[in-house]
């Protein structure tokens, strides 16, 4: 049996409520996108701003309807794209820096997390935590910093998201991960978490070890699933 020095999580789903991301993060989004267009559209736009939005499509960009629209339909189709993710991110973190957005991670992330990286930890209970999630980098190190328990970013020694790593449900992307943590890493020492199947299935066709997380307002799992994958309803069952 191999020991997993490596935890990577999901974060949608498995570390936070499906409900954290479409009704608030969402939300907060599309409620800020009318303004931040109309910067990008002005006089004088921010040049930071300028970068993310010129990563869309030229033909979108042509004028202030075409690209709030399009815009808006992507995200309302939660569409996994890099530009998307991208602004997105950009949107959060003003949110985030003045106080409007807190992460709510379910309690037993939290307990988990400091027993996995806390300062205090047991050598036989540590374990190098990663994130990896559709989400951009930028959105992911926000969420982290900003939970409703603070921050938590010390603890978590890296970030993938499917421009660092791939598409979440091809085992290439995994394999690419495991280089990055380490030329020595043996995948099998590496444990994924997460509520989506497809991934579960790319995790381990990659060589790593990989639970079904089940959590309040997820989408129902068969009992094909449950008879394929280990399935937890919370963390503190690793421990």
């Amino acid at each position: 049996m191999v020991l997993q020095k490596y935890v990577v999580l999901d974060i949608e789903g498995t570390v936070c409520a499906i409900s954290f991301v479409k009704d608030v993060l969402f939300p907060y989004f599309l409620k800020a996108l009318p303004d931040i267009l109309s910067l990008h559209f002005s006089s004088s736009p921010p040049p930071d701003l300028q970068l993310y939005i010129d990563a869309f499509p030229p033909t979108v960009r042509t004028s202030y309807d075409s690209l709030y629209m399009y815009i808006r339909d992507l995200t309302i189709a939660d569409k996994k794209i890099p530009e998307l993710k991208a602004l997105q991110g950009y949107v959060w973190r003003k949110g985030y820096e003045v106080g409007e957005l807190k992460a709510p991670l379910f309690p037993d992330v939290y307990k988990v997390l400091d027993i996995w990286t806390g300062a205090n930890c047991f050598t036989k209970s540590k374990r190098s935590v990663f994130i990896y999630s559709s989400g951009s980098v930028d959105a992911q190190i926000l969420l982290f910093a900003h939970t409703e328990q603070g921050d938590l970013t010390k603890g978590i020694q890296g970030y993938f998201d499917t421009v660092r790593a791939g598409l979440k449900t091809d085992p290439a992307s995994y394999v690419r991960i495991t280089n990055q943590i380490g030329d020595d890493v043996d995948p099998r020492e590496i444990l994924f978490l997460s509520d989506n199947v497809n991934e579960i299935v790319a995790a381990k066709e990659a060589g790593w070890e990989a639970y079904l997380v089940e959590r309040p307002g997820n989408a129902p799992l068969s009992e094909e699933d449950r008879k394929a994958h280990k399935v937890i309803q919370n963390f503190e069952s690793l421990i």
